[in-house]
């Protein structure tokens, strides 16, 4: 296996999901959390501000963290790899190195609480303490992969089960008044845009099914490592194929689950309805994404894949800039919501050209990044 072309094709993936995260993480940024769900309900002023909408939503929401959680797990399994060869406790090394990413993560989320590094980070430790890192059988990757979709699916077709069609707790199970107890009983700041309360039983959802879909794009991107796909040295045939087969399946089900949000014009009983399909769109487009970019990280003019590959390099430190970009500007220049989708796109392009560009100028100088040096640096301080 060719291991140069190996981590260019991973830098490249990485490099183009760091930029496109950004395309959902604004919204977090510049508009209530409720114009993540529910369209709507900020932003949208004319024809643009829509079309904004429905492109982000089919080829962006939920698929770049896919992407980027995809990668984090494939990162884990090389990481174990080479750990190997340098210590005698690579399980125990692996461990530490994921613990410092949910320290960063813990104070990230003290900036911006859409982090999602701490996410990764628990995740990440029980995979490693569970030694799912160790697996290379692949019957056994998709098993895991397939058995936590169909979990997630469940999980959110059964919290919808206890809503009403307006939006508001609809069953009286025990748990249920305990949990809920001193909360609203509505999908609240999720959904409706005049109001910051909701129900804890939303919440728990929220949490629950963003650990589950975290934890099955990484041991999918386990998988793909493991079937030797991430590499890039499979003949490009192959990639057609996966890039076809995966928008095959995947752009239907991410076009249907904004489809009924629009034509049922945005009903809250469809908020969760809408978001177990847009789960089942999250593999195939993964997938697609995968076929596509290594196609185009071998085609493209080689300035333009090594800026995009330093852009990934550097996937740790840009990640962090933008949320300090993001917290900056729309917190001392705009106010919460002043700003439309499309004009929040402007932003967007902005912070990808800085991040083309200042990617490998930094690299060209240093060997990493300086959020990704000094967590080497820690990873290995005991070494």
């Amino acid at each position: 296996m060719n291991k140069n072309l190996r981590i260019t094709n991973l830098d490249f993936i990485r490099g183009v999901a760091l930029l496109g995260i950004l395309v959902m993480n604004v919204i977090s940024f510049g508009l209530p959390i409720s114009a993540y769900y529910n369209h709507s309900s900020y932003g949208v002023e004319n024809t643009l501000d829509w079309i904004v909408v429905i492109i982000s939503s089919i080829f962006f929401d939920s698929k770049m963290m896919g992407l980027f959680s995809m990668l984090f797990g494939a990162g884990m399994v090389l990481f174990y790899d080479r750990a190997k060869e340098k210590t005698t406790w690579p399980l125990l090394l692996s461990f530490w190195r994921n613990f410092l990413l949910l320290c960063f993560g813990l104070i990230h989320i003290t900036i911006w609480d859409g982090d999602i590094l701490t996410v990764y980070g628990i995740c990440a430790m029980f995979i490693i303490a569970t030694r799912m890192v160790k697996i290379k059988n692949i019957k056994s990757l998709i098993f895991i992969t397939s058995f936590f979709l169909v979990s997630s699916t469940y999980i959110t077709n059964y919290f919808d089960s206890l809503y009403d069609e307006n939006g508001n707790l609809s069953s009286e199970y025990l748990w249920i008044e305990v949990a809920n107890k001193g909360s609203d009983v509505s999908l609240g700041k999720f959904w409706f845009p005049d109001t910051d309360a909701f129900s804890n039983v939303i919440g728990l959802w929220l949490v629950s099914e963003g650990f589950i879909r975290a934890f099955t794009l990484m041991v999918f991107g386990m998988l793909l490592y493991r079937l030797g796909i991430l590499n890039g040295t499979k003949e490009k045939s192959f990639y057609t194929k996966l890039m076809f087969y995966g928008f095959g399946i995947g752009l239907p089900l991410s076009i249907y689950s904004i489809y009924i949000l629009i034509t049922g014009e945005y009903s809250p009983g469809l908020f969760l309805p809408s978001r177990i399909v847009n789960t089942l769109s999250i593999i195939p487009m993964v997938t697609g994404y995968v076929g596509l970019l290594t196609i185009l990280n071998k085609q493209i003019k080689s300035q333009i894949a090594e800026r995009l590959r330093a852009c990934g390099r550097m996937a740790f430190t840009n990640y962090i800039v933008q949320t300090l970009f993001g917290t900056l500007v729309f917190t001392y220049i705009f106010d919460l919501g002043e700003l439309t989708r499309s004009q929040l796109i402007l932003f967007v392009l902005i912070v990808w050209i800085f991040q083309y560009f200042w990617s490998k100028v930094i690299l060209d100088k240093w060997k990493f990044g300086p959020l990704e040096w000094f967590w080497r640096k820690l990873t290995y301080f005991f070494i």
